[in-house]
């Protein structure tokens, strides 16, 4: 990856917060362009874990700064600006993803993405996983084995039918009963936040493996 913006010696030496201070209030661009080159890497490391793809996560990543620049008056400098930064990153991942109607995010991608606002905060993935799986192991033994083909091994609806000597109809039925035993669930524990509650729901609901 290449810095897109050159660096600049006078701003190199500001901290974050007065960086952003000087983006909100001057629309000053040697500190957006700062910012850029301070967090250009992190961000850039957590886009790649989730598409795997150097010049999407290059463009993934061009966007989300662009989205900062248009978003600049409103930011509040209170607040950490890495959480607005990956905040937005990680909308304009989900944006990416539903754009390209991607089937099957692995098991990895989906760590990094449901993340809180942070990559590196690993606890709140625990719990979330955690409430995920005790859903999973409501279902009936039947719906679980069919679900997890689907959703997690990623089978057609044709390769589990032939596994399990089964018709795909009845696949398709088992998937729609899971979805909503699993749906009903999640909406149960208010603990879980719209952030992974909607990456859960497009993986969960919009993966679709006919």
């Amino acid at each position: 990856m290449t810095s897109t913006f050159p660096m600049n010696k006078n701003y190199k030496s500001l901290d974050i917060e007065s960086l952003v201070i000087l983006l909100k209030n001057n629309d000053d661009e040697l500190a957006y362009q700062e910012l850029f080159y301070k967090f250009q890497s992190r961000v850039y490391l957590y886009i790649i874990k989730i598409v795997g793809d150097d010049i999407l996560a290059e463009e993934i990543l061009l966007e989300s700064f662009l989205k900062i620049w248009n978003y600049r008056s409103k930011i509040d400098s209170s607040k950490p600006f890495d959480k607005l930064l990956f905040k937005i990153t990680k909308n304009t991942v989900l944006d990416f993803l539903r754009s390209k109607k991607v089937r099957l995010l692995s098991e990895d991608s989906i760590v990094h993405l449901v993340s809180h606002i942070c990559p590196e905060d690993d606890l709140i993935w625990d719990d979330y996983l955690k409430i995920l799986n005790e859903a999973i192991e409501t279902l009936p033994e039947r719906c679980r084995i069919i679900f997890q083909k689907s959703r997690i091994d990623g089978l057609s609806y044709e390769e589990i039918a032939q596994d399990l000597n089964i018709s795909k109809n009845t696949v398709r039925l088992q998937i729609v009963k899971s979805l909503k035993v699993l749906k009903g669930y999640l909406k149960m524990h208010p603990e879980v936040d719209i952030v992974f509650f909607s990456i859960f729901h497009f993986f969960l609901f919009f993966s679709t493996f006919e």
